[in-house]
């Protein structure tokens, strides 16, 4: 048996090999990641970083703040920020019960509403989009490609420079 402070601190080794097989697949150039939908936005999770789904968690609102930033919660001792994209976005819920995701770990997380369970979406350049979809600014700017998939729009965006701009307008 091992200390608690050994299992946190110890090395995880994943092959290389099987990760590359489950993200990218150069043969028929297709992407597989999970995905979320904000209303009828859907974003692209990032590959390679830690995505957390969470059922609820207090949220302590703080006064004088825009009504798109929900507010703070903790999560495993973290301060994390709450972001509500459907206010900034404009689009509406489309969930009866939202949940929040959470992108990225420690004091580096952020946190986001969804509407529905991630789900994983394999795209191929077959899916690709020509030309902006007619998609909220904010968002528009901090994305590098689109995607139709299924009726389905989904957006390849950069989550840290898009939350770090929006954190700016706070």
């Amino acid at each position: 048996m091992i200390l608690p402070s050994e299992a946190l601190n110890r090395e995880f080794v994943l092959d290389e090999d099987v990760l590359g097989q489950l993200v990218l697949d150069s043969e028929f150039e297709t992407i597989t990641t999970h995905a979320v939908l904000v209303g009828d936005v859907g974003l692209l999770l990032p590959v390679g970083e830690i995505s957390e789904l969470v059922e609820y968690l207090p949220v302590c609102k703080l006064p004088n703040t825009p009504g798109w930033f929900s507010g703070v919660i903790s999560l495993r001792g973290n301060i994390t920020p709450l972001f509500d994209l459907h206010e900034l976005f404009g689009v509406a819920v489309t969930a009866s019960k939202r949940r929040m995701i959470v992108v990225g770990r420690g004091d580096t997380a952020v946190s986001f509403w969804v509407d529905d369970m991630p789900r994983m979406v394999t795209l191929g350049v077959d899916d690709g989009l020509e030309g902006d979809p007619p998609l909220p600014d904010f968002v528009r700017t901090h994305a590098s490609r689109f995607f139709l998939k299924d009726g389905q729009i989904w957006i390849d965006w950069d989550v840290k420079q898009f939350f770090t701009a929006l954190g700016k307008l706070l």
